[in-house]
């Protein structure tokens, strides 16, 4: 099992707010591990992971292998 995400405040401005809802998504997909994600995608777990983890938005074509990777 990997380590447990920091939580995001989605009131604390619109990147953390964008992570909350790829979290979201992830939850609704059955939350698959980042490593299985990064299986369908052409990236890494720790891109998927950081793209999730409200630091800084992600770039959109890692934005769409996330939604991709998660049924979206």
């Amino acid at each position: 099992m990997g380590r447990r995400e920091k939580p995001l405040d989605p009131a604390a401005g619109p990147v953390e707010a964008f992570a909350h809802e790829l979290r979201a998504l992830r939850r609704a997909a059955g939350s698959p591990t980042y490593r299985a994600m990064a299986e369908d995608t052409p990236y890494s777990a720790p891109t998927l992971s950081g793209a999730a983890s409200g630091e800084r938005l992600p770039s959109l074509p890692v934005t769409l292998a996330f939604v991709r990777a998660c049924g979206g």
